[in-house]
């Protein structure tokens, strides 16, 4: 059977293509027909979202009689999706309850992904077909997936071999339940579906609790835990936790870490009436109900039920699970709330990208691109044939460019070692989410380094290079070990260093040492970041005066000292200049470093002198070229004081 070829589409009247799926039973072979509307036309569809899996495109779909190879995902998710010529028999399950989708939009069947200009024109579409489908479907995957999932971290969710609740557990709760109220009647833990032995018995468990917390009742008043008698039959307890392992494996999947994930959530929900559904096999779920799990978390088992979360939990193998679940549902509400008011910009973009996949490398900002603020998105053209590398270097200065400053330089790649990309020290790694380095964010308005000097852009620059406006502030003389701060009195282990370099003289201040190591902020009971105080240095010091006595054990004092020793026993990179400034910056940083005060910089930068030159003015013209290190901590400099009257700036390239 011949190869499925492509028509043309004419991307200037807006064309895109409809897939119509075909009814067929279970097992029948996938076909289906392509046609070609144009979208301000409104043609009725419903959208599809789903993981690409392994790129291996080894399975058949029949479109228009010929053949279109993909991957399993999408093949698994058309197959169950498709409308269907008989229920689901005995065999293959309950019936898909009637609404199978027959006409969506799915990417990889609807672009030709062999056609780069295509593919490029159509993903400038996607934020209108998304906004414009009747509904979203997300495919998961499959029941045999998620369990095997499970598996691999060693958590079965088949009863006979389940080992997330002991018998040593079970009677700790017993007794607990005992010393809150008298024992009751037990009825039924969960349905008879969740504990009938049946096939998908943890499915249709996973389902009952997810009904559960939307409920928002607390613990002792859920079905499972109001009933408990002191029973200790490890069997009546199975059901609760076998169903938590596979609800919790189902919002684990690979999908909720795409990248295109959010966009494609945020475009649909924000105008379709009709609810997102996921689908687990013949399974669906309302990705509305999938957020009561974040909450009933947040809100009970973190707070007011925070008791009962061990039980609730049973064991730490469904405590990782959770923790991602919970991670990539906050994300999604709060980058919804963003979409909805406006300020998802490309910084909100960078964010988003934690822990987030993306098969293209393009796709870490393409993915998000129909979110953006309009400035923005036209800004950045979307073309595959564009190297990742320069594409990465067009957002980094649309970021630089819009906010008008240098602080997002600080998830740069540096000098890393780790720059798969090749791309120059000042550029951000889209695909490679990194943290900062322990400074406050943008707009926190802390420090200022170079008070009312915003960053002025030049329009000569070259591709690779940037160019600064910056006064040298010394070259670093020396730095200490970063492991030095971890054990025993840090602040003494900063003098002993300081000495033994022959500095002595130079640093004295305590408090000074203690400023540096906390890099003169906290967080306020408000949580924003705050200055130290003079109530906060006093708080500093009484810690130290702890250290200091090896009789007094640090778990007997307040938590706040608590977390400020975590604080200052983090490895630390601890840096002298050649002015006599004592700093602290990132673990890369050595000897012959030079530091700066850069416009539109709120801290002073770290840069490595390299050879090279820059065209400035439309001209080649040699200019002082570094390579970026990282921001810094400098006690002395941070609120203006290297900036006078008469400074004179002086334009420097980084590359």
């Amino acid at each position: 059977m011949a190869a499925y070829v492509y028509d043309k589409l004419d991307s200037s009247r807006k064309q895109i293509r409809i897939c119509t799926i075909h009814p067929g039973a279970f097992e029948d072979p996938v076909k289906c027909s392509l046609s070609t509307v144009l979208l301000d036309d409104n043609p009725e569809y419903e959208t599809l979202s789903y993981a690409w899996g392994a790129s291996v495109v080894d399975h058949t779909v029949l479109v228009d009689g010929s053949v279109l190879k993909v991957t399993r995902s999408l093949h698994d998710a058309l197959r169950y999706l498709r409308p269907r010529k008989q229920p689901f028999g005995a065999v293959d399950g309950p019936p898909f309850e009637g609404d199978a989708t027959g006409v969506i939009w799915a990417d990889a069947i609807c672009i030709n992904q062999a056609d780069l200009d295509e593919r490029s024109s159509q993903v400038c579409l996607m934020g209108d077909i998304y906004r414009r489908g009747a509904r979203l479907h997300v495919w998961i995957g499959t029941v045999e997936e998620i369990r095997e999932g499970l598996r691999q971290e060693h958590i079965d969710t088949e009863m006979d071999a389940l080992d997330l609740v002991t018998p040593e557990l079970i009677f700790e709760f017993n007794m607990f339940l005992l010393s809150h109220e008298p024992p009751r009647s037990r009825p039924a833990v969960l349905s008879s579906a969740a504990l009938s032995g049946d096939v998908d018995a943890d499915v249709m468990g996973a389902m009952e609790i997810l009904k559960i917390f939307t409920e928002d009742k607390h613990v002792p008043q859920l079905p499972f835990f109001n009933s408990l008698s002191g029973d200790t039959d490890l069997e009546l307890y199975k059901p609760w936790y076998v169903g938590l392992a596979m609800l919790l494996g189902i919002l684990t999947q690979p999908w909720w870490k795409r990248v295109w994930a959010v966009q494609e959530v945020l475009l649909s929900t924000s105008t379709s009436t009709q609810a997102t559904l996921l689908h687990v096999s013949h399974f669906k779920i309302s990705l509305a109900s999938c957020n009561s799990v974040r909450a009933y978390f947040h809100q009970h088992l973190l707070g007011c039920c925070v008791d009962w979360y061990p039980f609730v939990m049973g064991s730490n193998a469904l405590l990782h699970r959770l923790n991602e679940a919970s991670g990539f549902l906050n994300s999604l509400k709060n980058l919804s709330r963003r979409y909805e008011n406006g300020t998802f910009d490309m910084t909100v973009a960078y964010h988003s990208l934690n822990s987030r996949e993306a098969t293209v490398p393009h796709d870490y900002i393409y993915g998000l691109r129909a979110l953006m603020a309009n400035s923005l998105s036209s800004t950045l053209k979307v073309d595959y044939r564009q190297s990742a590398s320069s594409l990465y270097i067009e957002a980094t200065r649309a970021i630089f460019r819009a906010h008008n400053s240098l602080e997002y330089i600080d998830v740069a790649v540096g000098v890393d070692a780790d720059n798969t990309n090749h791309l120059p020290s000042w550029c951000i790694e889209w695909s490679q989410h990194r943290k900062y380095n322990d400074l406050p964010y943008y707009g926190e308005g802390l420090f200022s380094a170079a008070p009312g000097h915003l960053h002025p852009f030049h329009a000569y620059e070259v591709s690779n290079t940037l160019l600064i406006e910056a006064l040298a502030q010394g070259t670093i003389i020396s730095s200490n070990s970063p492991d030095q701060t971890t054990a025993g009195d840090p602040v003494h282990a900063v003098l002993e260093w300081i000495e033994s370099i022959g500095q002595h003289q130079m640093i004295k201040d305590t408090d000074m040492i203690l400023r540096v190591l906390m890099r003169d902020w906290h967080i306020g009971t408000d949580f924003r970041f705050r200055r130290l105080s003079p109530q906060y240095m006093e708080l500093l010091r009484k810690w130290r005066d702890f250290t200091r006595h090896s009789n007094r054990q640090l778990n007997t004092i307040k938590s706040i000292l608590r977390d400020i020793d975590s604080r200052m026993r983090r490895p630390q990179r601890l840096f002298l200049t050649s002015h006599g400034l004592l700093g602290v910056g990132p673990t890369t940083l050595k000897k012959g470093d030079c530091l700066f005060v850069a416009k539109g910089s709120e801290s002073p930068l770290l840069l490595r002198p390299v050879h090279g030159s820059a065209i400035e003015g439309g001209r080649q013209r040699n200019l002082p070229t570094y390579h970026f290190v990282g921001r810094c901590y400098v006690h002395g400099i941070m609120d203006g004081e290297a900036v006078t009257a008469d400074t004179g700036w002086r334009t420097i390239c980084l590359s």
